[in-house]
């Protein structure tokens, strides 16, 4: 007696899960993911009265292209690193190389060199595009940028 009402209660029970399992999943919507979307601005109208005629005016609406993320980062003065192991380096980016990050940090000042493998992937494909954006060097140059500063302001 105690085995058919075991039983029962399970089976009873598994029952309910798949029901309520379905009647859930039919009842979501469908998730739809989707970039933010883009509101434009109507463009004003200036009426005006010239006697029987009415005169409208149209201004010319000017879309600017979104920034990327990575942009946006860029024009921060103060960044916010995190390495693989989720410790946090607030610092000011001072050079930037291939394979590492000169920063300044926040807290104290000190000047450090953080390779860039040591980054979380976030923050290796942020100093990659830093990277990509820095103007390259010509081969024949053999100054540096500080010499070709000093040299153009007292020539």
């Amino acid at each position: 007696m105690r085995f058919v009402s075991l039983t029962l209660f399970l089976l009873a029970a598994t029952l309910c899960f798949v029901a309520g399992y379905k009647l859930g999943k039919d009842s979501l919507p469908p998730v739809v993911i989707t970039s933010e979307p883009t509101v434009e601005e109507a463009p004003l109208q200036q009426l005006t009265d010239t006697g029987d005629q009415v005169q409208v005016a149209v201004e010319p609406t000017v879309v600017e292209p979104e920034q990327s993320p990575l942009e946006l980062r860029a024009q921060e003065t103060m960044q916010t690193f995190f390495d693989k192991n989720e410790r946090k380096l607030v610092a000011e980016i001072l050079e930037i190389k291939e394979d590492s990050l000169k920063v300044r940090r926040q807290s104290d000042g000190q000047e450090l060199e953080v390779p860039v493998a040591m980054l979380s992937s976030e923050d290796q494909a942020f100093a990659a595009y830093l990277w990509a954006q820095q103007p390259k060097e010509s081969p024949n140059s053999s100054q540096s940028m500080e010499d070709m500063i000093w040299d153009e302001l007292f020539q």
